[in-house]
């Protein structure tokens, strides 16, 4: 059922994701292709604020922070596994891969490399902090339109 918080949530946590997505690409190297990167890592975060901090909205303001710290690790999470799926079917298509054993071990260490690479303070600074803050907005908003 639609609620304003719902709604407050997505749309925060599209633009935490947005905004957490352009930090990433800068530390990406030059031949990645990163058309739509940004949009699907927003869409990953308005989802993300519409089921778990928008649905979890009503318990606090403490507890809607842990919510929006909560919402932050699973946008990059997700973001994570996705673009380490994509890559790994970009390199099984070109015959990368003798089995899917080594496909699936394949996705695991890109996830991992992929996290290091984001280990920088823009962005967890961008998916924590305003995780935090759009978990209480998310609240406030609860409270305000119930």
């Amino acid at each position: 059922m639609p609620t304003a918080a719902k709604l407050v949530g997505a749309i925060l946590f599209f633009g935490i994701g947005w905004v957490a997505a352009l930090f990433v690409i800068d530390t990406l190297p030059e031949e990645m292709a990163v058309t739509y990167f940004p949009l699907t890592i927003a869409l990953i975060g308005l989802w993300q604020g519409w089921m778990v901090a928008g649905g979890n909205a009503g318990g606090g303001v403490r507890a809607s922070m842990g919510q929006g710290a909560r919402t932050s690790v699973q946008i990059a999470f997700f973001g994570l596994l996705l673009f380490a799926l994509r890559e790994m079917f970009r390199r099984a298509a070109n015959l990368r891969y003798d089995d899917p054993g080594a496909a699936v071990i394949a996705t695991l260490e890109l996830v991992l490399e992929y996290f290091i690479q984001s280990l920088t303070i823009p962005i967890w600074g961008t998916l924590l902090i305003g995780g935090v803050i759009a978990g209480a907005l998310v609240e406030i908003a609860s409270k305000l339109w119930k």
